[in-house]
């Protein structure tokens, strides 16, 4: 067997080639890993945490969705040019691909609050990256990060330099897409000062 040799199939009621056993093939690993990429996502942006029914009918949507589609544009494909072992093979990478990369995109569109600050306002090219405030990612060089459990959604970014007053951001959430914002006055005169 060669990749490039025409996979055998039977035929269908009306003598033509049967594609349904690849394409069901590769529909039943789309299948696996859409199911497992959209699972990563509704855990990642904490839809699961907050709204279980909505992100379980997501998952179901999005795997019936992608098995079906693939199912029917695989046979379409292999009805018009033939089924090869190499279109097997290179659906099976692709699918590794996505199901190994799902993890980490799930978590850059729906990142931590830690994350989300690093890239919004104290990372490298953010506003506040070269003042006290700034993050390095490895806290607490010039600032170090607290949360408070009494008000969720804020967090409080204090200087080790104690002559600069806390910076006190809201929608700090873990998967939040709202950008983070000052929570008073004080606060939203130390991001202008820095040009935020």
């Amino acid at each position: 067997m060669t990749f490039s040799s025409r996979i055998q199939v039977s035929a269908d009621a009306h003598g033509k080639p049967n594609y349904t056993a690849p394409a069901g093939g590769i529909a039943v690993g789309t299948m696996w890993v859409a199911m497992v990429s959209a699972g990563y996502f509704v855990l990642e942006s904490q839809l699961f945490h907050n709204h279980r029914n909505v992100s379980l009918a997501v998952v179901c949507a999005v795997t019936v969705v992608s098995t079906y589609g693939v199912f029917f544009a695989a046979r379409a494909i292999f009805r018009r040019f033939g089924a090869h072992w190499w279109h097997i093979i290179l659906a099976t990478v692709v699918l590794c691909c996505v199901g190994a990369a799902a993890p980490k995109a799930a978590a850059y569109v729906f990142p931590d609050q830690m994350e989300r600050y690093h890239r919004e306002l104290g990372g490298p090219g953010q506003c506040l990256h070269n003042t006290p405030y700034g993050s390095d990612r490895e806290f607490p060089k010039s600032s170090q990060i607290t949360y408070d459990n009494q008000a969720p959604g804020q967090m409080t970014v204090t200087p080790l330099d104690r002559t600069y007053p806390p910076l006190v951001l809201d929608h700090a959430v873990r998967g939040g897409l709202h950008a983070l914002t000052p929570t008073d006055a004080k606060a939203r005169q130390i991001l202008e000062s820095h040009g935020c």
